[in-house]
């Protein structure tokens, strides 16, 4: 038998106080915000801005020590700017992509101002290198050409610092060069080993909510999906429908001709389905040789005449080397009033709507195998409550 879907809640009741009355209180608003967990990217912007301040406060020392060739109060104000920037972060704990670009642009001017001001070729030297890392950081904020102003504004101060040195044209050009290269080598790199990473997350993505043999949706992508669907038809006053079809002597097709003409058997259904179908339906493989098409219809004729011609489609099919099948067909529906608000609900009510609805259509499908099969037969049940399933007949791949 085939296991419903089962509500995200557990089946708990979650309205209802504790035995006390007391009701539980969860943490206020700040305590909320101050255990609230640090975006990645925004940790990695913190982590930079902290260790410029670091940085800066070494070159303190040094420049005491006589090894820089820089005022330390020059050096304590820039090192409290980067303090700052960090701070900004680490409050935000998440900053959007806009504040991470104020950042990043506010720290490449400040390399370079620190760059100009401060003649020391060694600290020049450092802003310049320094430079090279805010493109790398802007990746996991802006992607594509949308990096390229921040990585000219980089590259451009980088071309600043390397003429400021007084080395010559000659110098200043390989200086240019060299930095530039570091800038952009690792920005493409980054870029391309990102885009690709973002695709096999897609990939892995999509795998998981489709069927790896018919590459219909398997029942988590029917979850995923469930809440647009019921919105949309509780916006448009329709009726949500499940239309249950099933193999008629699937395990007749693979005893006589094998499982793998059995698999090729189901895909072949299941392109049928889906090109009979509308662009917004769903078209899943809940296991074995059962297939649905769920989806938003007028009324309840409309889902059965989507189911008659389901059938017809699937019984008029013919594939070079496979046996001809049908598939009996039983369908359900809930109307407009039922599902209103079910997905905007918590506790996994979108699920309940198709679990029951599932629930009826299945026992639809087997008033169609007890009829003889290759036919259709419509649930009359309430959708508000669970069906009870009567003592089955003949089942599914007799």
């Amino acid at each position: 038998m085939r296991e419903p879907l089962r509500p995200a809640h557990g089946g708990l009741d979650r309205s209802a106080p504790p035995a006390d009355d007391t009701r539980v209180r969860g943490p206020g608003p700040r305590l909320r915000a101050l255990a609230a967990p640090y975006d990645w990217r925004t940790a990695l912007v913190v982590a930079m801005n902290a260790g410029a301040a670091a940085e800066v406060l070494v070159a303190v020392g040094l420049a005491r020590a006589g090894v820089l060739a820089v005022p330390p109060p020059t050096l304590l104000a820039v090192a409290g700017t980067w303090a700052l920037l960090a701070l900004w972060g680490a409050v935000r704990r998440r900053l959007t992509e806009g504040e991470a670009l104020a950042q990043l642009c506010g720290a490449t001017g400040m390399l370079v101002v620190e760059a100009v001001l401060v003649r020391d070729p060694t600290w020049q030297w450092v802003c310049a290198v320094v430079l090279s890392l805010v493109p790398v950081t802007g990746i996991v904020f802006r992607r594509g050409p949308r990096l390229a102003p921040l990585t000219a504004v980089v590259v451009a101060g980088q071309v600043v610092i390397a003429f400021h040195r007084d080395e010559g044209a000659a110098l200043g050009l390989f200086s240019v060069s060299a930095l530039v290269l570091a800038s952009l080598v690792p920005v493409v790199i980054i870029g391309v080993l990102a885009r690709a990473v973002r695709a096999m997350q897609a990939e892995t993505a999509l795998q998981a909510r489709t069927d790896v043999l018919t590459g219909l949706l398997n029942r988590r992508g029917m979850g995923e999906a469930a809440g647009a669907l019921l919105s949309g038809a509780a916006r448009r006053a329709e009726v949500v429908g499940v239309v249950l079809a099933d193999v008629d002597g699937f395990k007749a097709v693979n005893d006589t001709w094998g499982h793998a003409v059995g698999d090729e058997v189901l895909v072949a259904t299941a392109s049928a389905l889906r090109e009979d179908v509308r662009a917004g339906d769903l078209v899943v493989r809940l296991g074995g040789e059962e297939l649905a098409v769920i989806g938003a219809w007028k009324d309840d004729h409309a889902v059965a005449a989507a189911a008659e011609r389901l059938r017809a489609a699937v019984e008029q099919q013919r594939a070079p080397g496979l046996p001809p099948v049908t598939v009996s067909i039983g369908t359900a529906t809930a109307p407009a009033g039922e599902v209103a608000g079910a997905e905007e609900t918590e506790g996994g009510s979108a699920s309940d709507v198709l679990s029951r609805l599932i629930d009826r259509a299945d026992q639809a499908l087997y008033e169609a195998k007890r009829a003889g099969r290759n036919c259709v037969r419509h649930s009359s049940g309430a959708a508000g409550a669970p069906s009870q399933r009567g003592a089955p007949g003949p089942r599914i791949g007799a």
